[in-house]
């Protein structure tokens, strides 16, 4: 427990800083944010690129099967061979189904440091709101919301980016 506390006081200490570069408290909350909506952005990516990597021929595999008991159902079905049809395309659904679940787990990947970067928000600036002016709607928000919509604008920026940047061959989009 110790190890996860001293862990947790690191973390604290490294996302923080960004929020107490500038002497004005609004733009550390925008320089901030910011850093840490990129810094979720870029370890998502990251781990994402690993975790494809590590499952990579894992995908490949099941594709090529899924390809293969395709082939072999439209051959039963075209011979008049209903039975070995149904039994074959059952396969090939077995066989897409565990791809698609691995494809899409190695996608969620990405989204962890997002996750992590908002409890942290919470945790750390979790008692502050933030009212609109009447005019907008009135409403409150946390810190939570302006992350939320940074996250996504650098996730798409970024998206764009690096193709332009660094062509990151083998990795899927």
């Amino acid at each position: 427990m110790e190890t996860v506390h001293i862990l947790f006081e690191w973390l604290d200490a490294f996302l923080i800083t960004p929020y107490r570069w500038p002497n004005n408290p609004l733009v550390g909350m925008g320089l901030g944010t910011i850093l840490l909506a990129l810094w979720a952005v870029l370890v998502g990516d990251a781990t994402h690129a690993l975790v494809y990597r590590v499952n990579r021929h894992q995908l490949e595999h099941d594709a090529e099967k899924t390809l293969y008991y395709h082939d072999q159902s439209i051959k039963a079905k075209g011979s008049g061979d209903e039975s070995s049809y149904k039994e074959i395309n059952r396969l090939a659904n077995e066989s897409f189904g565990k791809s698609y679940f691995l494809l899409i787990a190695t996608g969620m990947a990405s989204l962890w440091p997002a996750f992590l970067a908002a409890a942290w928000l919470n945790l750390r600036f979790g008692q502050l709101d933030f009212q609109l002016p009447s005019w907008i709607g009135g409403f409150n928000f946390s810190f939570v919301a302006p992350f939320v919509v940074l996250y996504i604008l650098i996730r798409l920026l970024w998206g764009k980016a690096k193709k332009q940047l660094f062509r990151f061959k083998g990795v899927a989009e």
